[in-house]
């Protein structure tokens, strides 16, 4: 029996991401933080009596140093086979110049975004390499590839990690029928922004938003296909190759920062 991991399950693209593999018939092991875990387990019952699917739930916090450990050995105690990994939960610190971060805030959120994801990563993959077959999605960010991205400093290194990372796993794992896909959105509606302080969302909106609907289904098959990367929406990709362009580092900075200011135009 096959099963899906998914991290940052209870809500926005991991949940949908959930749904998706229980259509296919993929049984399905989702987390989130212990504040969701009613949610959760109420969303994996849904799941598991709409499609006839085993769903199981753990709740830890992977923002918290040890959580990924516990993570796997929960999935070992039950001896579920993960033969999908999907390293969906994240945070951000947005809005915010770097000098006006909360210390235990940025030191949670790397360990989410960068400490965790690599944790289980390389907890799985050594398994699916023996098996000779595995899928690994990690969702990185439009925001990793803009440099300097003020206002959101960390997060879009973290997700610069993200990018960097996946696709040498992806080549490390050529040959081994395991694959690595990082999926790098734009602005997508969520309840991201409002978790990362970020109140007024008008300038998001003339972005344009995409669904988490859309960006999962666009990840899920990504990840199936074997793809290295996937960006959805043709603004995300001028957006960001505008940003490698850019002969000015001034502009950059100030065109990024102004999209997730929290001040109101």
């Amino acid at each position: 029996m096959d099963y899906a991991l998914v991290t940052g399950a209870s809500t926005g693209i991991g949940s949908e991401l959930a749904r998706i593999f229980a259509q296919d018939g993929i049984n399905l092991v989702l987390t989130s933080s212990p504040r969701s875990r009613e949610k959760l387990l109420i969303y994996a019952r849904q799941l598991s009596d709409e499609f006839g699917v085993d769903a199981r739930a753990i709740s830890e916090d992977l923002s918290v140093p040890g959580a990924s450990v516990r993570v796997v050995a929960q999935v070992d105690a039950l001896g579920l086979p993960i033969t999908y990994l999907v390293n969906n939960a994240g945070v951000g610190i947005v809005g915010l110049a770097f000098q006006d971060y909360e210390l235990a805030e940025l030191t949670a959120m790397l360990q989410l975004n960068i400490v965790a994801l690599s944790e289980l990563t390389l907890s799985f993959v050594p398994r699916m390499i023996e098996r000779g077959f595995g899928r690994i999605l990690n969702l990185s960010s439009s925001a990793g590839y803009v440099v300097p991205h003020s206002l959101e400093a960390a997060y879009a290194a973290s997700k610069a990690y993200v990018i960097s990372v996946s696709e040498a796993i992806a080549y490390d794992l050529r040959n081994t029928g395991v694959t690595c896909t990082h999926l790098a959105p734009g602005p997508t509606r969520t309840n991201f922004f409002a978790r990362a302080g970020l109140i007024d969302e008008r300038r998001m909106e003339k972005l344009g938003y995409s669904t988490p609907v859309e960006i999962a289904r666009i990840g899920y098959d990504a990840m199936m296909s074997g793809r290295t990367a996937v960006m959805p929406g043709l603004s995300n990709k001028i957006v960001t190759w505008l940003a490698r362009v850019s002969p000015s580092r001034a502009l950059t900075g100030k065109i990024s920062g102004f999209v997730v200011s929290r001040e109101l135009d």
